[in-house]
């Protein structure tokens, strides 16, 4: 298995911020959030994310498919405190399209993760569409 390159998401500036509040309900038995609640924290990230584009539906009978996900856990989250989540485009190809996407606590990096998508038609994968292509432009990943 790959490993992500840690210090190039350390180095990015990934524009899309979100702050979700953990639940007790994310624990486990070591009283650490859960690496299960820690994907969903993720998943969430990225739906906001995407309405932030104004990425809510495709149409025309086309979605979106995570098709890779690689997640890396650097430290525990802890419950009460938030979790800062930032997320920003890493590729942009012809029919998926990589984000990179961080969770923090107390200003301490947690978890590194990217995650590729797929948009897709009745038929398998398709063209990102335009209007989409063109809202990413604004969530581009910047480094220096």
């Amino acid at each position: 298995m790959e490993r992500l390159d840690r210090a190039r998401l350390d180095t990015a500036q990934l524009p899309f911020f979100f702050e979700a509040q953990t639940r007790f309900d994310d624990l486990d038995v070591q009283g650490h959030v859960n690496n299960a609640a820690v994907s969903v924290l993720l998943q969430e990230a990225r739906t906001r994310f995407n309405a932030a584009l104004g990425i809510r539906a495709l149409g025309q009978g086309r979605g979106l498919a995570v098709v890779a996900m690689t997640v890396e856990f650097a430290a525990e989250l802890h419950h009460p405190e938030p979790v800062e989540l930032r997320c920003g485009l890493l590729v942009l190809g012809r029919t998926s399209f990589t984000l990179g996407q961080i969770a923090r606590q107390k200003g301490a990096n947690a978890v590194y993760a990217e995650v590729t998508l797929v948009v897709t038609g009745p038929e398998g994968a398709v063209p990102i569409p335009d209007a989409m292509r063109a809202a990413f432009t604004e969530m581009m990943a910047t480094w220096g």
